[in-house]
């Protein structure tokens, strides 16, 4: 018998959601939100660091709190999806699904780095 392997092309797509950062920016001010969405987006940066690390060493009670801190920050500027998919990664580590925790750890970092590429490159985020 010969097993078939199917590669997978992933698309994942980062985006800001507009009404989030529009009421940063009406309610801070563009300067100051801009100011809270650039540090935002390095603890983001720091926990995928953090993240990866503790997937690597198995240090599943660590890589649950690093993943779990990354929710709020999400939520904050507006990353929906990414906030989305952490829960997820949560939910897979509380029910000890390996493969399942690698998929979508996989998942939550690809859209991360998107994010915060696109925001690296000066992409207009809406403030």
């Amino acid at each position: 018998m010969v097993d078939q392997i199917s590669v997978l092309h992933p698309h994942d797509t980062a985006y800001f959601d507009e009404d989030t950062l529009n009421a940063l920016s009406r309610d801070l001010g563009p300067n100051v939100a801009e100011n809270i969405l650039c540090r935002a987006l390095e603890d983001m940066a720091s926990r995928l660091s953090q993240i990866r690390e503790h997937y690597t060493r198995a240090e599943t009670p660590e890589l649950r709190k690093s993943v779990r801190a990354l929710i709020p920050i999400a939520e904050q500027i507006g990353l929906p999806c990414v906030a989305t998919i952490a829960e997820d990664v949560v939910i897979c580590v509380d029910r000890g699904e390996g493969v399942a925790l690698a998929a979508t750890l996989c998942r939550l970092l690809r859209s991360a780095e998107l994010a915060i590429s696109c925001a690296e490159v000066g992409m207009d985020l809406s403030l």
